[in-house]
């Protein structure tokens, strides 16, 4: 039998190397080798264009919003799972830049956020673990991956429940008040007016009163000091928190922007209106304020908007501001009205839920 194999090969050596991988348990290897009838190099080379491939794959995820990362990691979950007849050592060496790639993309993103990492990668421990069995067949790894999908996309997206909308404006009270506050994304740029704001753009749609309270170069600490007389004192039923950037930028302290932000959203919820946080992009890799606006908003009750299509939409204006048809910042910062139709657009089915009380 190993005669006839190798006269169709065409190479004795591929053979004898392949049938000794695979008496040696390393089915990926032995294979490509009998299969291709070519030289032992052959596999590390086609190992090589793998690896090349996932690196290709992974190297956008390192700006691409956070949460996108359930995508790579549930493939990565999925291929250490799916070679039912090759052997996990084998499976690595193939796959493994996307393997260990994908959650350590997810761990330089999130450092600071173990909360959100963490369980993915008990999750990632638990599959190798599974994967070693003896008992595993590929037909348990077929029905496990539409679980390990869901559970990629639970823990990595966490997506927030958003209002539908269409007839739910119309069940807004006209005498509810929105009060948004935060720094010049929300206030403009013009000190006489807010008509060309994402706030102009809510009030037209809600058919509530809807205040601006955003003010140009704030950050927490400025907000809070005027927090009592620009929000407070209009009785919100309630507020939109879009605050952060300036934070960064001046290169405030994680803990120091976590209190001042806890203190914000602890004073405004202590009067019992409603609550919506935006989680505001800082960082283009490295986020230092990573997990602060998840955690402020779970303690408090409030609804949560994600940073992902915020990041994404800055990150379209970093790269290819000149052939966007309409950009949605005048300078890479402050909003054109475009931008702020389009955020308007993103932030109004979490600004109704929080109104209606859903």
């Amino acid at each position: 039998g190993v005669g006839r194999l190798a006269d169709s090969t065409g190479s004795n050596r591929a053979v004898a190397v392949g049938l000794e991988c695979l008496v040696c348990g390393e089915a990926e290897e032995g294979w490509v080798l009998m299969s291709s009838g070519g030289d032992p190099t052959d596999v590390g080379r086609w190992f090589g264009l793998r690896s090349a491939f996932w690196t290709v794959l992974l190297v956008p995820f390192l700006f691409l919003p956070y949460r996108w990362l359930w995508v790579p990691c549930g493939l990565a979950g999925m291929l250490l799972l799916m070679p039912g007849k090759f052997s996990k050592p084998a499976a690595v060496r193939r796959d493994g830049t996307l393997i260990f790639g994908a959650p350590a993309v997810l761990v330089l993103r999130t450092a600071l956020d173990p909360g959100w990492w963490g369980p993915w990668i008990v999750l990632l421990v638990f599959l190798f673990w599974l994967r070693s069995r003896p008992w595993w067949t590929p037909k348990a790894a077929v029905l496990l991956t539409p679980a390990l999908w869901v559970g990629s996309g639970c823990l990595l997206a966490r997506p927030t429940a958003r209002c539908p909308l269409g007839q739910t404006t119309r069940q807004i009270d006209k005498q509810a008040v929105l009060v948004c506050a935060g720094d010049s994304l929300t206030a403009g740029l013009d000190i006489y007016s807010d008509k060309q704001t994402y706030v102009a753009r809510l009030r037209e749609r809600l058919g509530c009163e809807v205040i601006n309270a955003g003010f140009a170069g704030n950050g927490v600490s400025d907000l809070l000091d005027r927090l009592e007389r620009d929000v407070l004192s209009h009785k919100p039923t309630a507020v939109l928190v879009f605050i952060g950037g300036n934070d960064y930028l001046d290169g405030r302290p994680r803990r120091q922007f976590a209190e001042q932000l806890e203190t914000i959203v602890a004073r405004l919820a202590a009067t019992g209106c409603r609550l919506v946080i935006v989680e505001v992009p800082t960082g283009i890799i490295w986020d230092p304020y990573a997990g602060i606006y998840r955690r402020i908003a779970g303690r408090h009750g409030a609804v949560l908007v994600p940073e992902s299509a915020l990041r994404w939409w800055f990150s379209l204006e970093l790269l290819g501001r000149r052939w966007l048809d309409e950009p949605v910042t005048l300078d890479g910062l402050h909003l054109s009205e475009a931008g702020a139709r389009t955020v308007a657009d993103w932030l109004e089915p979490y600004v109704v839920r929080a109104l209606l009380g859903r």
